[in-house]
């Protein structure tokens, strides 16, 4: 990787939870951000639950910062509950 590029890629996985019946009670959504360089990483994952008629319910948010050795150095967190 040359000094100064800057590697992005996303990955988003949608997950239907379901009753004993077999329907649609909700859905989490996955999303994972990485930025990656030659100095570190930075890592964001956002997950999201949503009821069956898609208002959220939860969502966490979560970035994580690596330095060039692959050690943690930050770690910010945040839950919120939707009422």
């Amino acid at each position: 990787m040359a000094e100064d590029d800057i590697e992005v890629g996303e990955s988003i996985e949608i997950t239907e939870l379901v009753d004993d019946n077999g329907d649609v009670i909700g859905t989490v959504v996955d999303d994972v951000m990485v930025v990656t360089s030659e100095d570190g990483s930075i890592v964001e994952e956002t997950i999201e639950v949503f009821d069956a008629d898609g208002n959220l319910v939860v969502e966490e948010d979560v970035v994580d910062v690596y330095d060039a050795d692959g050690n943690l150095v930050a770690e910010a967190g945040d839950i919120i509950i939707e009422e």
